[in-house]
């Protein structure tokens, strides 16, 4: 292994951020909520923190202490979001008890680290793997949060290419095509088994919609035109009284050249379809980044047209949860990572998911078209 891309240091990196990140707000903003859909920034924090010690010291080790002690406040289906800043401790002893046990949890695991054992969660660092993703995904939702917190609704996802526009696209043949990672160690399970699939020539832009192309939906009327949305989208956007996207309440369209964020699945297919063409399947936008077709991902998040599915042969790791419950039915993906994401989760492969309502997140799209040009 190059010690320069050893997952050991990149776990302390991101436990520094996590750190540093907590550190930087005040009590106060530690325990609340940016969104009812976001949990308090503290509570991201003791998180994590629990969550190492439950495959460090609990499943490596069998000492079971600090998982008996803190599941309550710290797991999810325990802990209701309106419920977690209230449970926090104190915000120096919070981050006193961070610091210390993420310090004890390195030498615990360096003790007991393996990457040749037949265990399967020591096997190549699967779960030092596993817990660099997780650290990420949680930082890009702290991020969020603090984003909010400063100008709600105004992320600043950056501008796209001068003069480019969604209207430029490339095509893709009809085709067989891999899907999925190609890296167990570092993949998680709702990512395998790779795979092989047919996919029919279609074209995809180049770059996602910018405020400007979104602000042409907007004064057409799309936001009350049925036309454009689903039955379901329909009666959501009505129920909500959406109007603009969520990232212009307040402050209007912002920069026009910047990608347009903050908007659903609901909103991402009727723009779509007032563009005369679709969102793409997740396995289409996969295969077109493998190609190196499109420009600027990582910016925002892009929604896909399909549910969040397990591939063929999908199998648990490393507990049956992490993906199973959200296999419903109600979650769709999206896929590139987004301005604050970190690089492990902008992989070709990753795939985010959430229900089609979501808007508080760097979410975008950008759009596909059945056949070639």
């Amino acid at each position: 292994m190059n010690p320069a891309n050893d997952p050991l240091d990149r776990w302390h990196d991101l436990q520094r951020a996590l750190l540093g990140a907590a550190a930087a707000q005040s009590d106060v903003r530690l325990r609340d909520q940016a969104h009812p859909d976001l949990s308090p920034i503290g509570w991201h924090l003791e998180h994590c923190v629990f969550v190492e010690c439950v495959w460090i010291r609990s499943a490596l080790l069998a000492d079971h202490a600090i998982r008996e002690r803190l599941a309550r406040r710290c797991l999810p289906e325990l802990a209701p979001k309106s419920t977690r800043g209230c449970l926090l401790p104190p915000r120096p002893e919070l981050l006193r008890w961070s610091n210390e046990t993420m310090q004890r949890n390195r030498s615990l695991l360096c003790e007991a680290r393996d990457p040749d054992a037949a265990d399967p969660l020591r096997e190549d660092d699967r779960i030092l793997h596993f817990l660099v993703s997780h650290h990420a995904q949680h930082l890009e939702t702290i991020r969020t949060a603090v984003g909010r917190f400063r100008v709600p609704g105004r992320p600043a996802v950056g501008p796209g290419r001068p003069g480019a526009t969604d209207a430029a696209t490339r095509t893709l043949a009809d085709g067989v095509a891999p899907v999925g990672s190609g890296d167990p160690a570092r993949a998680h399970d709702n990512e395998l088994p790779r795979s092989q699939v047919r996919l029919r020539a279609f074209r995809i832009s180049q770059q996602p919609v910018t405020n400007r192309e979104w602000e042409a939906f907007v004064v057409a009327g799309g936001y009350r035109d049925p036309r454009w949305w689903t039955p379901e989208g329909w009666r959501w956007r009505a129920r909500m009284d959406i109007e603009v996207p969520d990232a212009w309440q307040g402050a209007g369209p912002g920069d026009p050249g910047e990608f347009v964020a903050g908007v659903s699945r609901h909103e991402a297919g009727a723009y779509a379809r007032f563009r005369g063409g679709r969102l793409p399947h997740e396995h289409e936008w996969e295969t077109a980044r493998r190609a190196g077709l499109l420009h600027d991902t990582g910016r925002v998040w892009e929604w896909c047209a399909n549910r969040f599915h397990p591939y063929p042969g999908f199998r648990p790791f490393p507990y049956r949860e992490y993906s199973l419950p959200w296999f419903d039915g109600q979650h769709f993906v999206l896929k590139g990572g987004s301005c604050l994401s970190e690089p492990e989760v902008q992989r070709p492969a990753f795939r985010n998911y959430y229900p089609p309502a979501t808007r508080h997140i760097l979410s975008g799209v950008r759009v596909a078209f059945d056949g070639s040009a």
